[in-house]
């Protein structure tokens, strides 16, 4: 492998891990890095992670090869315009976004489909910032790429053995199927979760036993209800029809699950959990 420099726009949990990933398979790297919180600039030179911290997203960025966009969904956007007049014409851009439609539709407009790859790493906790991100956070994880029809095979070829690399597990698929069906594995789960918790809270009795008996069952349900509300305000907000479509899908189970119970099917019960158990130990 080449020797690489490589860009990141945004130091959060997952670009922090990515980058760190980075640095301990690929040593002599070269990491120029961005964020808006100087702290994590900071840290990520004193790590030993990055070895170029900026305070702003400019020509500094003009060396490399690949850039990976790690702010929320609708700020990755944003920096596209500015990278366009930046990067050098075999520079890739990259992204780990949940939602991968918005990001390609501007890439699009704004002609930078030769210098675009899609991405979504599989991967996370409900820890943020580059404090809590780890290198480990990527092994084992499964790895989204969405390149365009533009996009040099090498290139594409490249940062799929850059992904294995780094111990992650490259899906290579189209960027709609993508958005379609991270909708149905985490975008709507995210919801239903939030929904439950909330659904607890508004419905506890005043010695608050709900919340006081919670144990395992309902702890591990609900974990991710406590995701970062800027990150799946902006998810949403792009993903609606999918989201809105798989949530029609379920509130239609939820409504027959309901009218089972009501007139009386217990083997209703009996076969959706036989049923779900099997498909889940598929997973």
């Amino acid at each position: 492998m080449r020797k690489l420099t490589i860009g990141f726009v945004g130091l959060g949990l997952i670009g922090g891990s990515i980058a760190k990933a980075l640095r301990q398979y690929y040593k002599d790297c070269k990491i120029i890095v961005y964020n808006r919180s100087e702290n994590s600039r900071y840290a990520a030179v004193s790590d030993g992670v990055a070895n170029v911290a900026c305070d702003k997203v400019d020509e500094r960025f003009c060396e490399c090869d690949y850039i990976f966009l790690c702010t929320p969904v609708e700020q990755n956007v944003t920096y596209l315009s500015i990278l366009k007049d930046i990067i050098k014409d075999d520079c890739i851009i990259t992204d780990v976004g949940s939602v991968k439609g918005n990001i390609h539709s501007a890439v699009e407009k704004i002609g930078l489909t030769k210098n675009f790859i899609g991405g979504h790493p599989m991967t996370g906790k409900e820890k943020v910032s580059y404090f809590n991100s780890e290198a480990s956070l990527m092994e084992n994880a499964f790895y989204v790429l969405t390149p365009t029809d533009d996009v040099d095979p090498a290139k594409s070829d490249e940062l799929k053995s850059i992904v294995e690399t780094i111990g992650s597990k490259p899906v290579v698929m189209d960027y709609a199927k993508h958005d379609h069906v991270v909708a149905g594995i985490s975008h709507l789960p995210h919801l239903i979760a939030a929904n439950l918790v909330n659904l607890i809270k508004d419905t506890d009795d005043e010695e608050g036993y709900m919340k006081m008996l919670a144990a395992g069952g309902f702890k591990d349900i609900t974990r991710i209800a406590s995701s970062s509300s800027d990150m799946w305000e902006q998810i949403c907000a792009v993903n609606t029809e999918n989201i809105v479509e798989l949530l029609d899908a379920y509130i239609e189970k939820l409504n027959e699950t309901r009218a089972a119970l009501v007139e009386g099917k217990h083997n209703y019960v009996y076969d959706l959990f036989t049923e779900s158990r099997e498909y889940r130990s598929l997973f």
